[in-house]
């Protein structure tokens, strides 16, 4: 069986789409955040004060978990799709979209465990951390790039 042929389109296409689900996710993100914001101003937020240390212990080990795997599952999706000296249009779609949704889980954890104990700082810092390695993590077409590794070029 041989290996499917990615033309210029199907690159441009899986990128277009992954975009928009970047875009999507973080402003999911934002705008709970927002809510979790106002509800923590209005003073509605649970008192769980006793738990406050221990659930940012636990936000803090979600984040790591999340970076970690996420990572991990995308690179072994780009292995597995790996062509010639570049990743196929699905590895990479399907490779970033773990990526970022283990980073939107490890948010989410962290926005509702602000929301249960009321307590904006330090509570907040995983989710600004992982917001930030999705912002790091904007979807570009270079590891789809058909680019032959440095060492191949001959040497003058």
């Amino acid at each position: 069986m041989s290996d499917p042929t990615y033309t210029d389109a199907n690159r441009r296409t899986t990128l277009a789409i992954l975009r928009i689900i970047w875009l999507a996710l973080i402003v999911g993100q934002v705008i709970f955040g927002a809510v979790v914001l106002y509800q923590a101003q209005t003073g509605q937020a649970g008192d769980q004060s006793q738990l406050t240390g221990q659930m940012f212990a636990i936000a803090i080990a979600v984040l790591i978990g999340a970076v970690g795997i996420g990572y991990f599952a995308r690179n072994q999706s780009y292995k597995k799709h790996w062509h010639g000296n570049a990743v196929a249009p699905p590895g990479f779609f399907q490779g970033n979209l773990i990526l970022l949704a283990a980073l939107e889980g490890s948010s989410f954890c962290t926005l509702v465990f602000v929301m249960l104990t009321g307590q904006m700082f330090p509570m907040i810092l995983p989710a600004v951390a992982s917001l930030a390695i999705q912002f790091a993590n904007f979807p570009s077409a270079i590891p789809m790039q058909d680019t032959p590794p440095d060492f191949s070029k001959s040497q003058p």
